[in-house]
């Protein structure tokens, strides 16, 4: 093997591993992993350090029984049946 393909396999598996670690990063954050995962690929140094600093995605809201995310719509948790409705009327 030539020093130049060792330097561009070397090259691709540093990139596959920005990309995870930014596909991890920003779904973290309620984001797309399949758009963060192509530009953590393109872009590796660039789009970690974004998804780093990017703020969280509210479109969920937090199960205070089990912490999971879940549907800011839902009335009862989807993973361990807690009922936001019932909750929110006692506490009225």
């Amino acid at each position: 093997m030539s020093p130049k393909t060792a330097y561009i396999i070397l090259a691709l598996i540093f990139a596959l591993v920005f990309a995870v670690a930014t596909v991890k990063a920003a779904s973290d954050k309620g984001r797309s992993p399949v758009f963060w995962f192509v530009a953590g690929a393109l872009l590796p140094g660039v789009a970690l350090v974004v998804a780093l600093f990017l703020e969280e995605h509210r479109s969920f809201k937090t199960c205070p029984n089990c912490a999971r995310r879940v549907n800011p719509e839902a009335r009862v948790c989807g993973f361990c049946s807690y009922e936001f409705i019932a909750h929110f009327r006692s506490a009225l």
